[in-house]
């Protein structure tokens, strides 16, 4: 009974391939869309509580610690307001203190100041070349190198910053020393600077060149010539300006937009939190918690997206339940004739049972294969 009753269930189907593949796209899709949306959400809910969980504190200016986080974390956005670089020595007692200074790019991403310490707590290791040591030196993250076809001994120029700031808008060219092996991390789509580079960049630290006679805008009375500022600073670091780029300030004084906090100990971890939470200028967060608060926002969201891919699926359901009613009406004369050939109405029900389980069997596997493939590119993209 069963393998006729699929029989003739298939031959319906295929004598009717539009109605059977709009009622099986139709169902996939509806299936699809929970599926892909949970398993994303999962998967990058545990990439990016993975990052946080491996950054024990984060140390900024008091102010959202929502853009200190995006901002220290995953190079996103920016904070109101900087700390100075001296402020490493209030931490240094408690652990390592990992300065942090974004806010740059090279087109549209992220360039990242920091120092070598940063490249071994996040244990980022150099697959080609070598890791910055000098002024202008840049190493990239192994997706920012494959998009831009960069490799060591290869150039990078800045974006512009600030169209009115002399001592600091215009793009620098950089040096590409070193590219980092892949880590599935927000690391892999930024370029890292030692913190002198990025003052480069904001200002603070600037070279001359030598003004020629044609770049002069005019002499003084011992032939000493002119210039504008726009003409005479340098604007890439090489053996020839090297020498004469200079720093602008105390060290100490000039900004970075954080700094992240490895603890030496479980104590000194509870004590930090502590201080800084009664501190005027300076604010300690787990990233972890503020990574847990977003996606609590996340989940709520998502579960206005339930209710209407429920909506969805009930709709799917009326219109499936609403093109079967009208098949078997515009069958009726054929199944009257299986009737009269002595079929029963137990073997018809079969038949027509063993045609919408065969639809929702292949919608189900269509939709549940899309998501899986889709939540795989997915997380291809996040390692």
């Amino acid at each position: 009974m069963i393998r006729h009753a699929f029989y003739l269930a298939w031959r319906h189907l295929v004598a009717s391939p539009w109605r059977t593949t709009i009622l099986v796209m139709c169902t996939s899709v509806a299936l699809f869309l929970p599926l892909f949306t949970m398993r994303t959400a999962s998967l990058l809910e545990g990439a990016l509580l993975a990052r946080a969980t491996s950054s024990p504190i984060l140390v900024g200016s008091r102010g959202d610690p929502f853009d200190l986080t995006l901002a220290a974390l995953y190079f996103r956005g920016s904070v109101a307001d900087t700390l100075p670089l001296g402020a490493a020595e209030r931490l240094r007692p408690y652990g390592r203190a990992l300065p942090l200074h974004v806010g740059h790019t090279a087109s549209g991403t992220p360039v990242v100041g920091t120092d070598a310490s940063y490249l071994d707590a996040r244990q980022l290791h150099v697959s080609e070349g070598r890791r910055f040591a000098l002024l202008g030196e840049v190493v990239a993250g192994a997706s920012a190198a494959r998009a831009f076809g960069l490799e060591p001994g290869g150039k990078l120029r800045t974006d512009l910053t600030n169209l009115y700031n002399l001592a600091g808008a215009y793009p620098f060219v950089l040096e590409v020393v070193g590219v980092l092996a892949p880590t599935g991390t927000a690391d892999d789509d930024a370029f890292f600077v030692d913190l002198r580079t990025s003052w480069m960049l904001d200002g603070a630290v600037h070279g001359h060149v030598e003004v020629t006679d044609d770049q002069a805008i005019g002499s003084d009375e011992a032939g000493n010539l002119e210039a504008s500022a726009a003409i005479f600073l340098a604007q890439e670091v090489n053996d020839d300006t090297r020498a004469s780029f200079h720093l602008h300030g105390d060290p100490s004084d000039l900004p970075v937009t954080g700094f992240l906090v490895y603890p030496s100990d479980t104590r000194r971890h509870d004590q930090l939190l502590g201080e800084l939470a009664l501190d005027d200028s300076l604010a300690a967060v787990r990233p972890v918690d503020i990574v847990r608060t977003i996606f609590g926002i996340v989940l709520r969201l998502q579960d206005g997206l339930n209710v209407a891919f429920a909506l969805v699926a009930a709709a799917t359901v009326g219109f499936f339940g609403l093109t079967m009613a009208l098949t078997l009406r515009l069958r009726s004369a054929e199944l009257m004739l299986l009737r009269r050939l002595g079929s029963s109405r137990y073997a018809v029900a079969w038949i027509v049972g063993t045609e919408i389980a065969v639809l929702s069997l292949t919608a189900a596997c269509i939709g549940g294969l899309a998501a899986w493939l889709g939540a795989a590119q997915v997380a291809l993209a996040l390692h």
